[in-house]
């Protein structure tokens, strides 16, 4: 989009919770002299051009600070700015260059550290890391620098530095709202969920208005065993209510100037996630037959990161636009000359989402999917997408939007790009099962290692393989090994790994017989990559769309009797199939010619269903003009 214009009140693009007027420029604004002599005209101009980067003209700013450096080119200051501009509007490479620049002419703290939020942009967390120590050596009392460094040290898989690192910055300021957001970030990845919720509440005790932070509060509610339905709705209601108030909802639009139901219809997309991402995972295949079944797609990126993926659903799209930093009205200027029909949003409440341009009603028909398993409380949000396994009509009581049934799934699944193959089953080789968990940490609660410490009581022989992300910590591998203990599983039985790569990771099910779901946060990508590896996963359908993904996705595969219905009913289950070796084998042998002939798989045939319900959408819409 042309204009670049960030609202003063809009949040900033830093990722920091405050709003843009108050974080990156607010020591910008301060400024009373150049760090070298300059004439007074320069100076002018670049307070002038100060002026209006604080006020979101982002254009306006980095022609001045041009125009200063074409007078004055080794300008710290100007180098500074311009270079914040280029990492506001995503182009962090060449923000890394220019704020180098001006560290190396006229150094601070400030510079180091918006140097570190360019370099963790680009995913150089090691160089971020060392930004922000430099920006604490300069300032050491820089809150916002250890803050960022706890971001950092989170996205290594640090987690118990980078909660020292949030704890350090609200020692020194106890006020202090997005390093208590971020803390929580951090204590939820470690699975700390009521630890986690406590610091947002406190975020938004002193930021009301930050939609972020409400945002992960209600992430976390709803995988919290002791929330609600009710208690849950209860507070995403209030979150749409907050966005409802700030925004101007549309009552026309231009799609509805003519009957166009059997026409093709536009759909526009909201994501922060069209990059190599679970959600992606479950889009690429998808977008590959819109055209063909009269949908044409525009694309609302939330943000600026791109890759292969990326790349390779581009194609599919009519229009490609870039959302962030760009105010939420504007954003709903945007989708509402785009003469979009339905506007889905894929992120619910999860990072990077802009649930409120939804409030704004852009489009006249709005859709919540995929991203997302439990009500966003906004009410300009007309439908959510599920199939009846998810959500059962009894539980429609549960969402702020009205709920669309799927006919056989809310999911499809884009086969990963291997020519692996599910190979023999190991415990034929072994003799003795091997169970495997690759969920996050956070999913691995002590209700779920209870039950598994029943299984493998049972099963004495049996073993266990964990691998995610968090285990890459020495400090979380062996908290986990301590809850392990705790729960009654010997530490010798299992075998627990860090991150590794894909091709890698997908190469590891020929170690796993069967796969224990988590509850109740079960798995999704996780399970469907088990299922395409031929390996089956024993899941618990829980009471909440979150807690019945399991069970859709195996209703949907025709694995029915891998679905169990309590904790009991899980280890009795997991009994079962651990000692039917030739079952194992034969589904092992067959489940992927079998996952080909289900619309979990099957793109075209899903897309048809999906474009059946856009279309009925639509036309419900009509009738109600």
């Amino acid at each position: 989009m042309a204009d670049k214009k960030i609202g003063r009140n809009d949040p900033c693009v830093c990722g920091s919770g405050k709003k843009y007027k108050k974080c990156c420029l607010l020591t910008a604004s301060t400024t009373t002299a150049p760090a070298a002599p300059v004439s007074s005209a320069t100076f002018q101009r670049l307070q002038l051009a100060v002026e209006h980067h604080q006020a979101g003209r982002l254009n306006e700013a980095q022609a001045l600070y041009q125009r200063v450096l074409t007078v004055s080119p080794d300008n710290a200051d100007a180098l500074h700015y311009l270079g914040l501009i280029y990492y506001q509007t995503g182009d962090s490479a060449t923000a890394v260059s220019l704020i180098s620049k001006s560290i190396a002419i006229s150094p601070s703290s400030l510079m180091h550290c918006n140097l570190g939020a360019a370099q963790q942009a680009l995913g150089h967390h090691d160089l971020a890391i060392a930004s922000y120590r430099s920006a604490i050596t300069l300032q050491p009392d820089y809150a916002e620098a250890y803050s960022n460094l706890g971001a950092a040290l989170q996205e290594q898989g640090q987690l118990t530095d980078s909660i020292k690192a949030f704890q350090q910055a609200l020692s020194l300021n106890p006020h202090y709202a997005s390093a208590q957001n971020n803390l929580g970030n951090a204590l939820l990845v470690q699975g700390n969920l009521e630890g986690a919720i406590e610091c947002y509440r406190q975020s938004l005790t002193l930021n009301t208005d930050n939609l972020s932070t409400h945002s992960n509060l209600l992430m976390a509610l709803s995988y919290y065993p002791q929330c609600s339905a009710q208690q849950y709705l209860d507070e995403a209601l209030i979150f749409g209510n907050k966005v409802l108030v700030m925004a101007r909802p549309y009552q026309q639009w231009p799609a509805f100037e003519t009957d166009r139901a059997a026409k093709k219809l536009r759909i526009g997309f909201v994501s922060g996630d069209f990059k190599v991402h679970p959600v992606s995972y479950f889009l690429e295949s998808i977008f590959q037959h819109c055209a063909t079944e009269n949908l044409e797609l525009v694309a609302y990126a939330t943000q600026f990161k791109e890759d292969v993926l990326t790349q390779r659903i581009k194609s599919h799209f009519a229009e490609w636009n870039i959302i962030s930093g760009i105010s939420d009205d504007c954003v709903a200027q945007k989708i509402y000359a785009d003469k979009i029909d339905i506007l889905v949003d894929l992120s619910g409440h999860t990072s990077a989402n802009r649930l409120a341009v939804f409030a704004w009603k852009p489009a006249p028909v709005q859709v919540s999917w995929l991203g997302f398993f439990a009500s966003t409380g906004v009410p300009g949000i007309d439908f959510l997408l599920t199939d009846a396994t998810s959500v059962p009509e009894t539980q429609s009581k549960n969402f702020s939007e009205k709920l669309w049934y799927l006919p056989e799934t809310r999911l499809c699944f884009t086969p990963p790009d291997t020519k692996l193959l599910p190979g023999s089953v190991p415990a034929k080789r072994n003799s003795y099962i091997t169970f495997g968990c690759f969920q996050n940490l956070s999913k691995i609660n002590n209700a779920v290692l209870a039950v598994w410490a029943q299984i493998f009581e049972a099963l004495p022989t049996a073993k266990l393989v964990l691998r995610n992300k968090q285990m890459s910590c020495l400090v979380e591998r062996e908290s986990l090994q301590q809850r392990l203990v705790l729960a009654g599983i010997q530490v010798e039985r299992v075998k627990i790994d860090g991150l590794i790569a894909r091709e890698d990771y997908l190469a590891s099910y020929a170690e796993i017989d069967i796969m224990l779901d988590t509850f109740p946060y079960p798995g999704g990508t996780t399970t469907c990559e088990a299922l395409w590896m031929g390996v089956p996963t024993l899941t618990l359908a829980g009471n909440t769309l979150l807690a019945r993904q399991g069970a859709s996705l195996l209703h949907c595969a025709g694995l029915p009797e891998w679905i169990a219905h309590d904790a009991d009913d899980y280890v009795a289950k997991a009994m079962q199939h651990a000692t039917n070796i030739d079952m194992l084998s034969s589904l092992r042998e067959n489940l992927r010619a079998q996952l080909l002939t289900t619309a979990l798989f099957d793109a075209e045939r899903f897309t048809q269903q999906l474009a059946e319900a856009m279309f009925a959408m639509w036309q419900q819409r009509l009738a109600e003009k």
